[in-house]
């Protein structure tokens, strides 16, 4: 099977493209006005800024699971590419959904609902593929990694059933406000920062 170190590396790999490719959407505007940059780019930029906190995040917590980890079985190794491409799929969804609202016209209210609802429900897919991978780690691993895996408080979120309950009520808040998408993201990546304080024991 794939060794622990092959599959941080496949990780970190995806991680570094999608961000690439992501910072190379922003449009460079011709003239020298930071409105002009900022008109073309404002919802895109905090797209960007959201995803790439919501990528690094999950990154972070990924990486406390493997490195603690003393084996990678094969249930590890598909749930971690699943979490992985719901995880690329996300910033996607993001550059789509702040390339269709502009806040400049009546604050996004009259932005197209799909991208952002699509974006909300792959919030939720990869809050389920990473809640899978959290259990093949804890299943396939000595007590006392299961353990330490199990005291994660992104997990304990995660696990909970209010959380699908908190997706569901944002889904239908988006359908009527698509802008609002950016705003669950925001408080959701600002809890996740300060609760994501895994330390090695």
């Amino acid at each position: 099977m794939v060794s622990k170190s092959r599959l941080g590396g496949f990780v970190d790999g995806i991680v570094a493209v999608v961000m690439t490719i992501m910072l190379l959407e922003f449009r460079i505007p011709e003239s020298g006005l930071l409105m002009d940059f900022l008109r073309n780019n404002l919802v895109y930029m905090i797209a960007y800024i959201l995803s790439f906190i919501y990528v690094t995040t999950s990154w972070f917590n990924q990486q406390y699971m493997l490195t603690n980890a003393e084996r990678v079985t094969r249930k590890i190794y598909i749930s971690t590419m699943l979490w992985i491409l719901s995880l690329s799929l996300l910033p996607v969804l993001a550059a789509w959904t702040g390339r269709t609202i502009d806040l400049f016209d009546r604050l996004g209210s009259t932005a197209p609902k799909t991208p952002a609802l699509l974006f909300m429900a792959m919030i939720g897919l990869w809050g389920l593929a990473y809640v899978q991978m959290s259990k093949a780690y804890i299943l396939d691993n000595p007590a006392h990694v299961a353990e330490k895996i199990k005291a994660m408080e992104v997990l304990h979120v995660l696990n909970h059933p209010i959380w699908i309950l908190v997706i569901f009520l944002a889904m239908v808040v988006t359908y009527f406000y698509p802008p609002f998408v950016l705003i669950y993201t925001a408080g959701e990546m600002i809890w996740s920062m300060l609760h994501s304080k895994n330390e090695q024991r």
